[in-house]
């Protein structure tokens, strides 16, 4: 399977919007990409396993100077995680998966989508 493009919904200022329905990534492979084009902290990762077992979900390091280490996140059979990530350590800065941050999952049971806040 090829790596999968996530949208991130734009929550405006004094406004809201729907918590976006999460996209299944592929297992190991490609996974998913979110585009880094925000401050790091305006950006939040929604990450849900819809499994039944416990599951993994990894945020590639980046190949930038800061990008030397995997960030591993263990997810509860159908629980659901938040998480702000540091640009400088996990977004990649040239190739093809430049100004974006690769999510990979354990199975295709990890679904993933992003929000950016105003």
């Amino acid at each position: 399977m090829a790596v999968v493009d996530i949208v991130k919904s734009i929550v405006p200022l004094n406004g809201t919007v729907e918590l976006p329905a999460t996209v299944a990534i592929t297992a190991i492979a490609d996974g998913a990409l979110v585009p880094y084009d925000k401050a790091d902290h305006k950006i939040v990762l929604i990450i849900k396993n819809n499994g039944a077992a416990e599951q993994t979900a990894t945020i590639k390091k980046g190949n930038g100077l800061q990008g030397v280490e995997d960030l591993v996140i263990t997810l509860a059979a159908g629980k659901t995680h938040v998480a702000v990530i540091e640009s400088g350590k996990f977004v990649n800065v040239s190739g093809d998966y430049k100004g974006k941050i690769q999510i990979v999952g354990s199975t295709t049971d990890i679904q993933v989508a992003a929000i950016a806040l105003p």
